[in-house]
C-alpha cells in the first residue's frame, strides 16, 4: 500500500486477516486509515456497510485495486437510469394527486398559456408568462415542498 493513501483510493487485502474484497479509503489520520468495503473478492460493487480501521503497521498488507463502481455494464447503467426515472415520475404524479385543486390550477395556467392565446387574446409575452408560472407551479407542487 502507498505510504500516504488518500480518501477515495481503493485497495484490497493481500495476505492479511481482513475479509477479501475491495476497500475504499474514507478517512486517514496519523494512526492509520479507515476503509469501507465496497466490493467483493471478484471486484463487483457491493453495499456492505463494513468499515474497518487499519493501523499504520498493517498498511503493507494491502495493494491498490480498481474502483468497483466503474465495472457496471452499459445495460445495467441504462436499466438503473430508466428505473430511477420511472420512480421519480411516479412520485411526482402521486404528489400532484395529493393536491388536486392546486395541481389543476397550475395545469390550467400552463395549458392556457400554451393553447389559449387566441381564445383568450393573449400576447406572446402573456402566454409565455402563463406557461412559465404554470410549469413552475406544477414543479413546486410535485416536489412535495408545499
Amino acid at each position: 500500500m502507498a505510504d500516504t493513501p488518500a480518501v477515495y483510493d481503493h485497495y484490497r487485502p493481500s495476505g492479511t486477516d481482513y475479509p477479501d474484497g475491495v476497500y475504499r479509503v474514507v478517512g486517514t489520520d496519523a494512526d492509520g486509515v479507515t476503509l469501507l468495503r465496497v466490493g467483493d473478492a471478484d471486484g463487483r460493487r457491493r453495499h456492505t456497510g463494513e468499515v474497518v480501521t487499519v493501523p499504520t503497521a498493517a498498511l503493507s498488507g494491502f495493494e491498490a485495486a480498481e474502483n468497483p463502481d466503474g465495472n457496471r455494464s452499459r445495460q445495467a447503467v441504462v436499466r438503473s437510469s430508466l428505473d430511477g426515472l420511472y420512480w421519480s415520475a411516479r412520485a411526482f404524479v402521486q404528489t400532484l394527486a395529493e393536491r388536486p385543486l392546486l395541481s389543476t390550477a397550475a395545469l390550467a395556467l400552463l395549458l392556457a398559456g400554451e393553447f389559449g392565446s387566441d381564445a383568450l387574446s393573449l400576447s406572446g409575452l402573456q402566454a409565455g408568462a402563463l406557461i412559465v408560472v404554470g410549469g413552475l407551479a406544477l414543479v413546486y407542487i410535485g416536489s412535495g415542498r408545499l
